[in-house]
């Protein structure tokens, strides 16, 4: 098997801002490149109006009182500077990706959209038409509506895991709600910042004049997502869409897990033995041997309090029930049978080579330890996984299997009921 990395490279030196907070960093002297994360507790489970907290984040950065949005694109775009914005449950997320020899240029411009944010009515209603047509389209497509579904069912409604935007809902978006959230929870003093790159003594220096404005607000505690709710336990629905040419077949539950359990990480290992990877199971019969799907995976997705485990494939539709009946098939040798030893050896040498590769520098490691604060999780995750993929046994997979691959929710969107 790959030998496993030293976690240390994957934990961030830190520099204390003048105003308290924490600027975290990965240091290479040897790349020209920065890339610069400020995420914030800014995501859905915090709007009180549906596409609030995505049009806040998408709309931030684009305009000031002192620059409007097309001198600051221009800026940009001179620069070769490119702005990424992310929204999840929990956090937004604003990176910026630029040349080293730019920050003395770009850090009082990227003040200065913290200090004087505008978002003009042009710019709000260009957002509105475009979300608009986007959710449309959508609703159009079979794993969009799947998801969507998937999710609904098992953290119901009220949930902000279990909610969707509809094209009715931007009715009720207004200008002011927007502008409102930014100023609630785009707070650069309270920002999460991490950098990767080339973050020598002078770009901190830049970070201490710019990137530490006093507190305007009180920083709140991190959400606490509430419950699932089920709809009554619904275990199986089938969303009819007549003008689809395939369906969407989605199949999991939540996990009754914790990240930081080792169990979880071993669950992990029996995910990719299931369809983690281009020679799974669910790979081999569904798509190698029957013919159903270009492609099936299963995975797992940590949130704030809880993990979902899910699989999913588009199949043609005459397919849909033949698919998921051999799901089900593969799922029962798991539980049946230990994984034979050789198996079980190509699956470790995989998850081990993917874990290396999402480390293969200073880029990677940035991104990766961002996701780790979008999830809230630490290092204690990765020693876990690493461990996991060493250690786990034949039969330590054969018992999750047994005790987590059961009561699973099955969704199908397509041209037809599912039989």
């Amino acid at each position: 098997m790959l030998t496993p990395p030293s976690l240390q490279p994957l934990i961030p030196a830190s520099h204390c801002l003048p105003n308290g907070n924490t600027l975290y960093y990965f240091h290479n002297p040897n790349i020209d490149l920065v890339k610069l994360d400020l995420t914030f507790e800014a995501g859905s489970a915090y709007q009180w109006l549906m596409s609030q907290a995505h049009a806040a984040n998408q709309l931030f950065c684009e305009a000031t009182t002192l620059h409007d949005a097309s001198t600051i694109a221009e800026f940009l775009d001179f620069r070769g500077i490119v702005v990424e914005r992310m929204t999840d449950v929990c956090q937004g997320n604003i990176s910026f990706f630029f040349l080293r020899k730019y920050a003395e240029e770009l850090f009082p411009l990227l003040r200065e959209m913290f200090d004087h944010p505008l978002v003009t009515p042009q710019l709000f209603e260009a957002y509105v038409g475009h979300r608009r047509q986007a959710i449309a389209t959508g609703f159009q497509k079979t794993n969009y509506m799947a998801r969507n579904l998937f999710y609904e069912l098992l953290y119901g409604r009220d949930h902000p895991l279990g909610c969707y935007a509809t094209v009715d809902d931007l009715d009720s978006l207004t200008l002011d709600s927007v502008v409102e959230f930014q100023r609630r929870h785009y707070d650069l003093a309270v920002a999460h910042i991490t950098m990767g790159g080339n973050v020598d003594e002078d770009l901190l220096a830049l970070a201490d004049r710019h990137l530490a404005p006093a507190a305007t607000a009180q920083q709140q505690p991190p959400i606490v997502l509430p419950p699932p709710n089920p709809l009554n336990e619904q275990r199986q629905s089938a969303l009819v869409m007549p003008s689809a040419v395939q369906s969407t077949i989605r199949i999991g539950s939540i996990l009754p897990l914790r990240w930081d359990e080792m169990e979880y990480a071993q669950f992990m290992v029996l995910s990719t033995v299931l369809g983690g990877y281009f020679g799974s199971r669910l790979m081999s019969n569904i798509r190698e041997d029957k013919g159903y799907t270009y492609g099936i995976y299963s995975q797992t997705q940590v949130y704030r309090g809880s993990i979902v485990f899910f699989i999913t494939a588009d199949v043609a539709a005459e397919a849909t029930r033949p698919a998921v009946d051999e799901v089900f098939r593969e799922i029962a040798l798991l539980q049946q049978q230990p994984v034979p030893t050789e198996e079980l050896e190509r699956v470790r040498n995989v998850m081990m080579g993917d874990f290396i590769r999402s480390i293969d520098g200073t880029f990677e490691i940035s991104e990766r330890y961002r996701q780790m604060v979008f999830t809230g999780v630490t290092e204690q995750f990765s020693a876990n996984f690493i461990d996991a993929v060493q250690h786990v046994t034949s039969a330590q997979l054969q018992t999750l299997a047994q005790h987590l691959l059961t009561g699973l929710t099955t969704v199908t969107a397509g041209p037809a009921a599912l039989q």
